[in-house]
C-alpha cells in the first residue's frame, strides 16, 4: 500500500452540507434546515437557502496593499514559478520536491489520501469528479461520534491537498450519505444522496449544489419513492438516475433538473419482467444526449444490462440490453462517454454459482456494439467493473472489485487504450483482507485519472475512504 497522507474528519453535527470552511478540512458549525419532499424544485422547511453563486453578502470586501507571498515550496499551493506543489516531501512521486512535475511513469501513483470519520466504523466511498483546473471533489459517508453515518463532501487540489470539507447530518442522528456528484466546468457541483429528516422514517431523495469554495446554492429533498444513484451535467442542469416506486413495481428513472434544481422532465423505464429495474450510473455527450445504464428485470432471464439514450429534451434514442447467458444478475454499474460522441459502459455478468465476471463494452454513438471484453481474476469468484471514465488524450479507464480469496475483495484499476488493449493495472489491498472495492473514477486535464474507493481496516468493523491519483 502507498499511504502518504490521512486526512481526518474533523465533525460538528448538524451541519449543511457545502457550506464555506477554512482550507484544509476544518468545518464550521452551522445550523441545519430541515427539508420536505418536493418533485417542483428545491424547498426547505424553514427559509430556502439560496445564494447568489458571484456575490457572498456576508463579506466585505477590503482594499489591502501588501507583498504578493513568498513560494514555498511543499506547502500544498501552487504559486511562483512552480509548476506543481503536492504538498509533500516525496521525491519519485509525479511532484519533486523541487515543485517541478516528475516524470511519472504509466500507472505511477501520485498521491494517495485516506478520508476517516471521527469513530471507528464503516466509512464508504461514493463518488469522484473533477473540473477543468483539475480540482477533485469526492463524496462519501463517515461515521463520527455523536451522529449516525454523515453526508460527506470534500475538496482537493490537483495535489491531493484538501480544500475543504463538509458534512450533512440530517438533524436526527440516523443514516445520510451523498453517493455520487458532478462537477461542472467552473467548478460548481452537484452531489445526490439520501438525507434521514425523522426518526424511524427512511431517507429521502437529496439533491444540492455548491460553488467551488464549498457554497450552498441550493438544496432539497424529495419525499417521492425515488432514489438517486448517479448524477451527471447537461450543460449547467443535473441529470439524475435510479429508481422510482410506482405501486407494486420499481422501475429506473432519469430525471432533469434546471440548474435551479426545478424538474425539467422525467423519464421512466418499464421492464418487461415487471420487477426491480434500476439505473445506476448516467452520463451526457456534448450534444446533450443523455445515457443511462442499469439492468432490467426478465421474465425468464434473470436481470440483464440495460443501456438506454435519450435526447436532450428526454426523447427515447437506442437501447440495448444483455443477457450474460446465465440467466442471473448481469449489470451495468456505470457509464461514460468521450469527446467523440463514443460510449464505454461498466458492469458483470454473471457466469453461476452466484459469481461474476467484470464485463466491459464500447458502442458507437448511434448504439453499434464496438467490442466487448469480460475478465476474471485469478480466484475464479466475483469480480466486477462498477466505475469507468473516457480519458483525455484517448481511452479510458475502468475500475472495481476482484475476489483474491475467501471473502476478500480487492480494489482493482486498469487504464485501456481506445482499442481496449491494457496500458497498465493497479490492485489496492486494504489491512486484514475483507472487501476492497473503487465506487468511482474520473480523468484529470493532464492525462491522469484519480479513482475513490473502500478500503478495509477491520473487516465488518471499520473502513476508510481512499482517494488517490495515477499519472497519465
Amino acid at each position: 500500500m502507498h499511504w502518504l497522507t490521512r486526512a481526518a474528519v474533523v465533525v460538528s453535527s448538524p451541519l449543511l452540507a457545502c457550506q464555506p470552511s477554512s482550507p484544509g478540512g476544518d468545518t464550521e458549525t452551522a445550523t441545519a434546515t430541515t427539508t420536505e419532499g418536493t418533485t417542483a424544485g428545491p424547498t426547505t422547511a424553514g427559509p430556502t437557502t439560496t445564494v447568489d453563486p458571484t456575490v457572498d453578502p456576508s463579506f466585505t470586501l477590503t482594499t489591502v496593499t501588501s507583498e504578493p507571498p513568498v513560494p514555498v515550496c511543499g506547502d500544498g499551493i501552487v504559486s511562483g514559478d512552480e509548476a506543481c506543489d503536492d504538498g509533500n516531501q516525496v521525491d519519485d512521486d509525479c511532484c519533486t520536491t523541487a515543485c517541478t512535475k516528475g516524470q511519472a511513469e504509466p500507472g505511477q501513483v501520485c498521491w494517495t489520501v485516506i478520508v476517516e470519520g471521527t469513530k471507528n466504523g464503516e466509512d464508504l466511498a461514493g463518488g469522484i469528479a473533477v473540473d477543468e483546473a483539475g480540482e477533485i471533489y469526492i463524496a462519501a459517508s463517515v461515521v463520527d461520534m455523536a451522529a449516525g453515518p454523515d453526508a460527506l463532501i470534500q475538496k482537493f487540489d490537483p495535489g491531493g491537498v484538501s480544500q475543504w470539507t463538509q458534512q450533512y447530518d440530517g438533524g436526527v442522528n440516523a443514516a445520510d450519505s451523498a453517493l455520487r456528484l458532478a462537477a461542472e466546468p467552473s467548478g460548481f457541483m452537484v452531489a445526490v444522496g439520501r438525507q434521514t429528516i425523522a426518526q424511524g422514517q427512511p431517507g429521502l431523495f437529496w439533491l444540492s449544489k455548491c460553488t467551488p469554495t464549498g457554497q450552498l446554492v441550493w438544496q432539497f429533498t424529495d419525499d417521492a419513492p425515488i432514489a438517486g444513484a448517479a448524477v451527471a451535467m447537461a450543460g449547467d442542469d443535473p441529470v439524475v438516475a435510479g429508481t422510482i416506486k410506482q405501486a407494486q413495481d420499481t422501475n429506473g428513472l432519469v430525471r432533469k433538473y434546471d440548474e435551479n434544481g426545478a424538474e425539467l422532465w422525467s423519464r421512466v423505464h418499464v421492464g418487461a419482467g415487471g420487477g426491480l429495474d434500476s439505473l445506476s450510473g448516467v452520463t451526457v455527450d456534448g450534444a446533450g444526449n443523455v445515457y443511462a445504464v442499469g439492468r432490467e428485470s426478465t421474465d425468464t432471464q434473470g436481470f440483464n444490462i440495460l443501456i438506454l439514450q435519450y435526447g436532450p429534451d428526454g426523447a427515447p434514442g437506442w437501447m440495448d440490453t444483455v443477457d450474460g447467458g446465465m440467466s442471473g444478475n448481469d449489470w451495468a454499474l456505470d457509464v461514460a462517454v468521450d469527446l467523440d460522441g463514443v460510449v464505454y459502459v461498466a458492469g458483470r455478468v454473471e457466469t453461476g454459482g452466484g459469481f461474476a465476471d467484470a464485463w466491459l463494452r464500447k458502442y458507437e454513438a448511434t448504439g453499434q456494439v464496438l467490442w466487448t471484453d469480460t475478465f476474471a481474476g485469478e480466484f475464479g469468484q466475483s469480480d466486477d467493473a462498477t466505475a469507468i471514465a473516457a480519458v483525455a488524450g484517448g481511452g479510458f479507464v475502468a475500475a472495481g472489485g476482484t475476489a483474491v480469496g475467501e471473502d476478500d475483495v480487492d480494489l482493482w484499476i486498469r487504464r485501456y487504450d481506445a482499442d481496449g488493449g491494457v496500458m497498465w493495472t493497479d490492485v489496492v489491498a486494504g489491512m486484514n483482507g475483507g472487501v476492497d472495492g473503487a465506487t468511482d473514477v474520473a480523468s484529470t486535464p493532464d492525462g491522469g485519472v484519480v479513482v475513490t474507493g473502500t478500503v478495509t481496516v477491520a473487516p465488518g468493523l471499520n473502513s476508510d475512504v481512499m482517494v488517490r491519483k495515477y499519472g497519465p
